[in-house]
């Protein structure tokens, strides 16, 4: 009987190969939003900082 190491090699990178793919497009579609949701909350604190009376000065 013939082995099937090279076939079974090459699956695994077909399969890996695939896994890769969908978590760059995953994280390329979902990244944007993240950074803008950052973004939004980040100039809310600063706003609501530059709002406070610390009394420091």
């Amino acid at each position: 009987m013939f082995k099937r190491k090279g076939q079974s090699t090459l699956e695994y990178v077909i399969i890996l190969t695939a896994i890769v793919a969908a978590v760059i497009i995953a994280s390329k579609m979902v990244g944007g939003k993240v950074e803008s949701s950052l973004n939004a909350v980040s100039t809310k604190m600063d706003t609501k900082v530059q709002s406070m009376n610390l009394g420091g000065n």
